[in-house]
């Protein structure tokens, strides 16, 4: 048995990955404020654009798959839900909710197919969402043609902050 054909190969296979393992946490070490402030500037954005101006704070209650609950001024709830459509998580989005019935509908981010999924992320058809007070109300509107799977996505989105929402004020 040759020690340099069958101990030699896997040695350095692990040296290689061990070095690049680190390469990666010592990377990773160094962008990490930097990445959660530019989602904490997303989110504020995206806050402001849906719900206007004004002061948010996260709360902490939680909800099976409801990402963050958010409180504004006004008895405002704004839940942060990320879904698949017809990618893995490839909605992410904000539902404020107010006084039971669904305030506005914000996308922090879509990664749906172009053209075709991100046809969800149309202000006319958010606008659809505007005034249910329950899931079974949100289980009346349409889907987008040629969207389906991000219509689905968005709708059980949607159905799950009501849900958080019913229960949050409880």
């Amino acid at each position: 048995m040759n020690l340099k054909t069958t101990v030699l190969p896997p040695l350095v296979l692990t040296i290689i990955c061990t070095v690049i393992s680190g390469a990666l946490i010592f990377v990773n070490n160094i962008t990490k404020e930097r990445v959660e402030e530019i989602n904490r500037e997303t989110l504020n954005e995206s806050l402001t654009s849906a719900f206007g101006e004004g002061t948010y704070t996260q709360t902490d209650k939680t909800f099976d798959g409801v990402d963050k609950i958010i409180e504004g001024e006004g008895g405002l709830y704004v839940y942060e839900v990320t879904t698949d459509g017809y990618n893995s998580d490839g909605i992410h989005i904000l539902v404020g909710i107010k006084d039971g019935a669904v305030e506005g509908v914000s996308f922090i981010s879509c990664s749906e197919t172009p053209g075709l999924g991100t046809k969800v992320n149309n202000d006319d058809y958010l606008k659809t969402y505007v005034g249910l007070k329950s899931e079974a109300d949100a289980d009346g509107v349409d889907a987008v043609t040629g969207a389906t799977f991000s219509s689905k996505g968005l709708k059980a989105a949607v159905k799950l902050a009501l849900a958080a929402d019913m229960e949050a004020r409880q």
